[in-house]
């Protein structure tokens, strides 16, 4: 590219350069600039890693093949024109809606958290769902997970030839293909795993409850978890719920009701005889909202109902009207808050 090229180059014509550097089809005199003018400022660098998010997270995603990153980028481009703003806020603003587009149809947030220069190491791949999202996972060896709300999953972008092993911070559930040969194990919190030959299981392990809770819907899993510095495990059997206090270092099982821990996955939500207070739970980790119990005497209410995709709006409003319970959505003038709260009276 010659000098007289370079000074006259658009930041459009800059982006679709790097887009294509990025994606490894740019010419060698080409790929030399592009690396002369990352390195020229901080700025330079700082737009440079933007679309190399951009353009990771989409073939990481398989979805590249969809999707074009320089329409979303022109049509960003087009919005933005109208605005006055910086320069330079326009772009990241743009960079941040060409990346939202590039996730709507995941619901979820995808980032490589490792990648060896050796092509025959694997990646590990994190996937995120977002505050009242759910989204599903095909893995490498053909398992199914499901990951619900405000969850995350690690895995690698090719098993290993000893075991197949992810690692779980939130709820999922797993539809794990048969292989008799390579356990498949669930790393979840506070060293405690699910090691599983080929069966489909609920796993519950949000950091803030500090409890690991499997549910085994078919086959068998071993149950492993720390007793003091001592690991112990457990075989389940089909039904059974398996709860594990982290502080207090004990598990219990007993039996489960299947549908009522796993329907999260169909859009669903069962009660069965369920305190009022783990509901209020669930429609909070559903719903991505936070309710106050201002009348503490409900909270010994139990309720029986199934809801199928309803909008919170109305499940409430059948609360009110059947059990009299009231609720009020509060005014935040914080505009940091990520959380409608709800009180309930």
């Amino acid at each position: 590219m010659s000098k007289e090229r370079k000074n006259m180059v658009k930041r459009e014509e800059i982006e679709d350069l790097l887009l294509q550097y990025y994606e490894g089809v740019t010419t060698e005199e080409e790929s030399r600039w592009i690396e002369e003018w990352l390195s020229a400022s901080d700025e330079n660098r700082k737009m440079g890693r933007h679309i190399q998010t951009i353009t990771l997270a989409a073939n990481v995603a398989q979805v590249s093949s969809k999707i074009d990153v320089k329409k979303a980028l022109a049509s960003t481009h087009r919005k933005m024109r109208h605005k006055k703003t910086g320069r330079y806020q326009r772009f990241f603003r743009g960079m941040q809606r060409a990346a939202a587009i590039l996730f709507v149809p995941l619901l979820v947030s995808w980032c490589v958290l490792y990648r060896d220069s050796d092509s025959r190491m694997a990646e590990m791949i994190e996937v995120r769902t977002n505050p009242g999202m759910t989204t599903s996972i095909d893995l490498p060896d053909g398992s199914v997970v499901v990951l619900n709300s405000s969850s995350s999953l690690q895995y690698p972008s090719r098993f290993s030839a000893q075991e197949r092993k992810v690692k779980l911070v939130g709820e999922a559930f797993f539809s794990v293909v048969k292989d008799d040969e390579k356990p498949f194990v669930v790393d979840a919190l506070n060293r405690s795993e699910i090691i599983v030959h080929g069966t489909e299981f609920n796993v519950d392990a949000y950091r803030e409850n500090k409890i690991v809770q499997t549910t085994l819907v078919s086959g068998k899993v071993s149950f492993a978890y720390l007793d003091g510095e001592r690991k112990k495990s457990l075989l389940m059997q089909p039904g059974q719920k398996a709860i594990y206090d982290i502080e207090q270092n004990k598990v219990v099982v007993k039996k489960a009701n299947v549908d009522v821990e796993t329907c999260w996955k169909d859009g669903c939500l069962i009660f069965k005889n369920t305190p009022f207070e783990d509901v209020l739970k669930e429609l909070s980790k559903r719903y991505n909202v936070t309710f106050v119990l201002k009348n503490p005497a409900l909270k010994y209410n139990s309720f029986t109902a199934t809801f199928v995709r309803q909008r919170l709006e109305r499940i409430l409003e059948i609360f009110r009207i059947s059990s009299n319970i009231q609720f009020k959505f509060v005014e935040d003038d914080n505009i940091n808050t990520e959380k409608q709260i709800i009180e309930v009276y």
